[in-house]
């Protein structure tokens, strides 16, 4: 039976992965992966009674949330992987800084996620206790000021580091012997993981430079700011496929 790599499933048909064989750099990065949903799923103590167990379901969905945006930036740094595989200094350098920021982002990102989740399911069930209980007493100006810029900072420099590793594939397109069609998606990936760090960036400078006040308004906008993702990564891939009939057909 051949191996599922290899069959290439549900990938682009179009493009010669370069990246087949299994480097030790994959097998370092997904075992750092398999570290990070660690820590999410383990960030709280096992439970010992019956109101500590009921906390513990109130972090399903938190979890949740947290393993599924780990799982975006693993997939990206699959598919990188097994459409170049590239070896060398820089890019092993790059996908280094890569995974560190990936283990110090896990902490913000589960702490906004139950954050949010406790906000609004008080909001909407309607039973706020269990947020106040749990932020109520730490959530001031400074506090949330720090959130949202550690988890904005982290989740900008992220993308970024995948902008990196897509720049180097760019550069080394003639050793690489990248086609047209390969060439030009290697700059769409690139240009889409810098619109993806842009969004956490704008709002990592508004919830640092507080332009609506120290209060919670700016908490607030600093946050919607990420539901520019859907109508910005829509625009960017409607455009991305218009260019691409144009020029392959």
């Amino acid at each position: 039976m051949r191996d599922l790599k290899d069959q290439l499933v549900g990938l682009d048909p179009n493009f010669r992965y370069r990246g087949l064989n299994q480097t030790r750099i994959e097998t370092f990065s997904d075992a750092v992966f398999a570290v990070a949903f660690t820590l999410v799923v383990l960030s709280s103590a096992v439970p010992e009674t019956f109101s500590e167990l009921r906390k513990s379901i109130h972090d399903i969905i938190p979890s949740f949330i947290c393993i599924v945006l780990i799982v975006v930036i693993w997939y990206q740094h699959y598919v990188y992987y097994l459409r170049y595989g590239l070896q060398n200094t820089k890019t092993v350098t790059i996908n280094t800084f890569l995974l560190f920021l990936l283990l110090i982002y896990v902490y913000p990102l589960k702490f906004l996620a139950r954050f949010l989740v406790e906000l609004y399911g008080g909001l909407i069930f309607g039973r706020p206790d269990n947020f106040m209980n749990n932020f109520g007493g730490e959530m001031n100006s400074e506090n949330m000021t720090l959130l949202m810029t550690a988890y904005g900072a982290g989740a900008t420099l992220i993308f970024m580091a995948m902008t990196w590793l897509y720049r180097e594939a760019y550069k080394k397109r003639e050793e690489l012997e990248l086609n047209e069609y390969e060439t030009f998606s290697t700059k769409v990936s690139l240009w889409q993981n810098l619109l993806m760090s842009s969004i956490p960036f704008l709002s990592t400078i508004v919830a640092f430079l507080h332009p609506f006040g120290y209060g919670a308004l700016n908490f607030a906008i600093a946050g919607f700011i990420y539901m520019l993702y859907p109508p910005v990564m829509i625009t960017f891939g409607y455009r991305v496929k218009k260019k691409s009939r144009k020029l392959f057909g």
